[in-house]
């Protein structure tokens, strides 16, 4: 099951919007690099679930399309039950491809003062809290885990992210 979007409530009023909720998470990511709060690949987010998991706001992990990698599917399975036990939100995601792009999109439209992940890998990101205000896509990204994710609906869904 794919979501592609989410009822966004207005806080002024009592109109209902439809956002496209994974175009919401590639702002949110993008944000995130340029502020040094991504960090990417399997072991590095490990660490840093180890370290600081109250620091962390969102994991984002892709699906695995066509790949039968046991070794990542366990590396998942793991992260997901440590999100889980820690009260992490977690995102899947479509394609691995489109999560690269995302990111490499954006190193490739930086001026150079942005300091990058430090790692192509992108089979698990996580996202830090921000140090100041949350942006409006942070904010949107907390209530559709709070709405949809956090639900009793199964299986989860995932987030088509845009081409």
């Amino acid at each position: 099951m794919t979501w592609t979007v989410f009822r966004d409530m207005d806080t002024c009023s009592s109109n209902k919007k439809l956002v496209d909720i994974g175009d919401a998470l590639c702002k949110a990511l993008v944000q995130a690099h340029r502020t040094n709060r991504v960090t990417s690949g399997v072991m590095e987010c490990a660490k840093l679930l180890r370290c600081n998991p109250d620091n962390v706001m969102l994991c984002v992990l892709p699906e695995a399309n066509g790949q039968h990698d046991v070794t990542l599917d366990i590396q998942h399975t793991l992260i997901e039950a440590f999100c889980w036990e820690n009260d992490i939100p977690l995102i899947k995601v479509d394609s691995e491809e489109k999560l690269a792009k995302t990111l490499s999109n954006e190193d490739a439209n930086n001026n150079g003062d942005i300091v990058r992940c430090h790692s192509t890998d992108v089979s698990c990101l996580l996202i830090e809290f921000a140090k100041g205000a949350t942006s409006p896509e942070d904010v949107l990204l907390t209530d559709y885990v709070a709405d949809v994710i956090n639900n009793d609906v199964y299986p989860k869904p995932v987030i088509e992210l845009p081409v």
